[in-house]
């Protein structure tokens, strides 16, 4: 594989690999809970503080404080996104989620208009820059993940019974509003970190992607994250592979190799499917 052979594509295959690990997770309890825009609008809310950090002076220039003003947009949008669960007896989740997506990105245009490379840094916030992510980056985003994950292992059958069946989860008075905000607020920091190097497009393919195709193929909560995992993993090589021997930007590549693999994984779980009825149809 031409991939091993580039030095500087290493860092970016190790990030793909736990932007995967981390963002399959996520993903499964986002569809779960039926709130599939939810890491598009996070996402685009991150992007929106990354612009109004620019916008201050604090870009590439103090990269800290630019982190931070991101985290507290996106901490903002997790506690909104907690409280929003009560009101979709009224109106559905999805649909303010979608206000809010919309908002987010016509406010991050207009900061960034106010700026002298506003055109390229609406190019970043969609498709990132992980070409030219380094090991240090690695090891940052490596900490905070294995942090989120430390978090979730702890908790995780309240963070599953929540997103798996949260009437039960409120006949056992688990507090589900305590537990959204700890769950929207350990996401956002998975995606404050993750939009900064992979965009916004590629941090919501890889968690809806292989989240859907893990529950179209296998069954069990086990079997679908593992499935998941193992899913954007090859995603993430292959896309890697064939933007270097293509010539094509990086996120855009894995993007669409995850859809080929995602329509890919579907026909063949159908015709496995399909399989037993037209045997046992000869056999009469």
């Amino acid at each position: 594989m031409m991939l091993f052979h580039f030095p500087f594509m290493l860092p970016a295959l190790v990030i793909c690999l736990i932007l995967a690990g981390i963002h399959t997770y996520f993903g499964y309890h986002i569809v779960q809970r039926g709130v599939i825009f939810v890491d598009l609008s996070l996402s685009q809310i991150a992007a929106l503080g990354a612009s109004v950090a620019l916008i201050l002076g604090w870009g590439d220039e103090a990269p800290l404080k630019a982190f931070c003003v991101s985290l507290g947009f996106t901490f903002g949008g997790a506690v909104l996104f907690a409280f929003l669960r009560r009101s979709q007896k009224v109106v559905p989740m999805e649909a303010l989620i979608g206000i809010t997506y919309a908002g987010a990105i016509a406010l991050s245009l207009l900061v960034l208009e106010k700026s002298a490379t506003g055109t390229e840094h609406i190019k970043e916030m969609l498709v990132g820059t992980i070409l030219t992510v380094s090991w240090h980056d690695v090891v940052q985003l490596g900490v905070l993940v294995f942090a989120v994950g430390a978090v979730h292992f702890v908790t995780r059958k309240k963070l599953f019974l929540v997103s798996e069946q949260p009437q039960e989860a409120e006949k056992r008075g688990v507090r589900i509003w305590w537990w959204d905000v700890i769950f929207y607020a350990t996401f956002g920091l998975a995606v404050t970190s993750s939009v900064k190097v992979a965009g916004v497009l590629l941090v919501f393919s890889l968690l809806i992607i292989p989240a859907v195709s893990a529950m179209i193929c296998v069954a069990g909560t086990t079997r679908r994250v593992v499935f998941g995992w193992l899913f954007g993993i090859a995603g993430c090589v292959a896309g890697l592979e064939a933007s270097l021997r293509f010539d094509c930007a990086a996120g855009p590549s894995i993007i669409t190799t995850l859809l080929a693999l995602l329509i890919l994984s579907a026909l063949v779980t159908a015709l496995m499917k399909r399989r037993p009825k037209t045997t046992l149809s000869v056999r009469r």
